[in-house]
């Protein structure tokens, strides 16, 4: 990420051991902070219009639990373990590796009705599909248990006719050179793998997303995969050649197709009226390429980490900061914004429902999407609360799963009105006992 102080390519070991999935903020790039600049389905659901903009939201997929897969993961306890996610703090709340909490509780990443409430709090709430972030197919490390989750999130999305498309970590290819996995000489090769492996299992299907007729495929880097001739081998072999994004200080160095933002500090040094902040932010993205195709916008709510090193905190502001981020994309000439990010509850970017929180964030992009569209956007705030309530149904356990499964397909047709109805049937019939 961007900082104020330009950051380097890696945290402390301390931070990151490498021995699990993590990634430390975005290095910063050489260039200006900010320049400012006068400018900133399925049946039921909307249909936007021709130049309405895609709203996808980054998503981490390394969460795990004792219920769903033997143990707590790392992205709750902590890479030392130094949480404990079974206690609960003085606050009341369990004792976890972030400021934050999750609404629903504490999730493992594959389990099959937390995918389903995620993908429909975000379809409610107007996003078109998710970015995950993903560090491959190789058995290193932690790599197997977030692979498994992304496969699983991406056979969900097709499930609720949400998109997909993945973020690829290259730095998992240095850990695997590291643990001598491969020699340094076959790193092109296991890209070239890891791109075929794509190719065949993901981008043919309808859920993939496409960007200008290609599968997206992002980089979180290079940081360190930097020759662009290894990426252009590794692409090239694969027949439906795919829109290859980088950072977006780094991509052109890197020959990708274009660049993506992450978190921008500068924007909102002394937090100045929200018209400054547009301005700032505004120019900060025009300044990065003149064309607008060649870049995915982000909007964040804010960022809180809680590494060791801390580094610099962007107030959340209940909410400001995501509205001002979202509309300065909502509002600018760029196709395509990247949310980010539904659950990083390490950095504190999450836009996922949570206890000290509620739903602000989800108003926001719904209050966003609204605007965009007007009476062809139905969904109100009120509705973003159903998922979680046949989330909870499904784990109380005392419903039939074949009712609950009608709930979930009359919120993904966007049916509100009938999916309240039968949650407070169901819920009424299960507090009794009936």
């Amino acid at each position: 990420m961007r900082a104020h102080s330009f950051w380097r390519l890696f945290l402390p070991a301390v931070i990151c051991s490498g021995l699990v999935s993590c990634r430390p903020p975005a290095p910063g790039p050489g260039t200006p902070a900010f320049q400012e600049s006068p400018g900133a389905g399925s049946p039921g659901l909307p249909v936007k219009k021709a130049d309405g903009k895609t709203l996808l939201m980054h998503y981490m997929p390394w969460y795990q639990t004792p219920a769903v897969r033997g143990e707590w993961g790392s992205h709750w306890k902590g890479h030392k373990s130094e949480h404990k996610p079974d206690q609960v703090g003085a606050d009341g709340l369990p004792d976890i590796y972030s400021h934050y909490h999750p609404l629903i509780g504490l999730y493992d990443s594959t389990d099959p009705a937390v995918l389903e409430c995620h993908l429909l709090q975000m379809k409610l709430a107007g996003v078109d599909g998710v970015i995950v972030d993903w560090y491959g197919i190789s058995d290193t490390a932690d790599y197997p248990e977030t692979h498994a989750a992304t496969r699983a999130m991406f056979d969900a999305a097709g499930q609720f006719g949400m998109k997909f498309a993945a973020c690829f970590e290259d730095r998992s290819l240095e850990l695997m050179v590291n643990w001598k996995k491969i020699p340094a000489d076959q790193v092109t090769g296991q890209l070239t793998k890891t791109v075929l492996w794509m190719e065949k299992e993901w981008f043919a299907k309808p859920q993939y997303f496409r960007l200008n007729g290609k599968p997206l495929l992002l980089d979180f880097g290079p940081m360190y995969v930097k020759d662009p001739a290894v990426w252009a081998a590794a692409l090239n072999s694969a027949a439906d050649h795919p829109a290859f994004y980088a950072l977006h200080h780094l991509w052109k160095d890197a020959g990708a197709d274009g660049g993506f933002t992450w978190v921008h500090w500068e924007p909102w040094n002394g937090y100045p009226e929200e018209a400054k902040i547009k301005r700032r932010l505004n120019g900060t993205f025009s300044s990065l390429t003149q064309s607008p195709e060649q870049l995915i916008v982000s909007a964040t709510p804010g960022f809180n980490d809680v590494y060791e090193q801390r580094h610099r905190e962007l107030e959340h502001r209940d909410g400001q900061t995501l509205k001002e981020s979202l509309a300065v994309g909502m509002e600018g000439p760029w196709p395509v914004i990247q949310l980010v990010t539904w659950n990083d509850y390490g950095e504190g970017t999450m836009i996922e429902p949570t206890k000290e929180f509620g739903y602000k964030f989800l108003e926001v992009i719904q209050q966003a999407r609204r605007k965009e569209l007007g009476g062809g956007f139905p969904f109100t705030a009120e509705d973003l609360r159903l998922p979680a309530r046949l989330f909870e149904l499904r784990k109380a356990g005392v419903v039939p799963a074949k009712d609950l499964d009608r709930i979930a397909a009359l919120l993904n047709a966007g049916n509100c009105l009938e999916a309240r109805r039968e949650l407070d049937r169901l819920g009424s019939q299960a507090a009794t006992g009936i």
